[in-house]
């Protein structure tokens, strides 16, 4: 009697332990799709509110990158980024291969970025891997300057303290297709930081940025970054980043502004 009293006991435990809902909707969060729905919502059996059009997030950001210093003539460029957040999973399509602070923006080239991301999230640190490549898309004149793809994985990494403190540290690194012409270099980048939330809808971040160079022989890309994001309402958002970048290929001042919608 008592060994079953104590196998009833352990099996109860394991599974009362094994169990969490972290926005108690009555999904576990293993299977759930949408795990930060309100506590007020009515869910489905994947955790997603019963008013929503499909399960997770789809962001859509639409913007432009403006580059100028004394010397040369300003560059302008079009950055559009398509986003979808399924539980904690996400999958993303771009042309212009930045994180949060525009980390390393190309101006010379014509390319389209697609990556996946898993999150990992515990207590108040939250990971996030991603890997993902590069198809380059630029018309060269010369067909030897063509390149193969680029193949690269991520990591982000926040850790947040207090109300609104957050840091931040984002690395990367790059397997550089090559081109007839060209060996390019295999190179990393990295992103670190401090961000704050200043109100409910405004957050601000300061952040070093570094981007080695895949020309050889050629200066990397240095920048001390100003990020800003807007929420107007619970779908639209617009963002603003300021770049002062020190190293000898770069233009000096890089000024992104970006306006975003969410469909859940």
């Amino acid at each position: 009697m008592a060994l079953r009293l104590v196998s009833i006991f352990f099996i109860t435990s394991v599974l009362l332990f094994g169990y969490t809902d972290s926005d108690i909707d009555g999904v576990d969060d293993t299977i759930d799709l949408c795990p930060d729905t309100p506590f007020d919502e009515l869910v489905d059996k994947n955790g997603c509110s019963l008013n929503r059009f499909f399960p997770g997030r789809l962001t859509l950001q639409i913007g432009s990158d403006t580059s100028f210093n004394q010397i040369d003539d300003t560059v302008s460029n079009l950055n559009i980024y398509l986003n979808y957040t399924i539980g904690k999973w996400n999958f993303s399509l771009s042309d212009s291969n930045y994180y949060v602070t525009n980390l390393a923006n190309n101006v010379s080239e014509n390319n389209l970025y697609l990556t996946t991301g898993y999150t990992f999230h515990v207590e108040r640190l939250r990971t996030q891997f991603s890997v993902g490549t590069k198809f380059d898309l630029s018309d060269w004149d010369d067909s030897s300057q063509e390149r193969n793809n680029d193949l690269y994985t991520s990591l982000n990494v926040e850790y947040f303290f207090g109300r609104r403190h957050t840091l931040f540290l984002y690395y990367s690194y790059t397997i550089s297709g090559d081109s007839d012409a060209v060996d390019y270099e295999n190179f990393h980048s990295l992103s670190v930081g401090y961000g704050y939330s200043a109100t409910d809808k405004w957050y601000t971040a300061l952040s070093y940025n570094y981007a080695q160079n895949y020309y050889p022989d050629t200066d990397d890309y240095r920048a001390l970054s100003w990020y800003n994001t807007y929420r107007f309402n619970e779908s639209f958002y617009a963002t603003l980043n300021y770049a002062h970048t020190f190293d000898d290929v770069s233009y000096t001042h890089i000024v992104s502004f970006s306006i975003g919608v969410y469909f859940d």
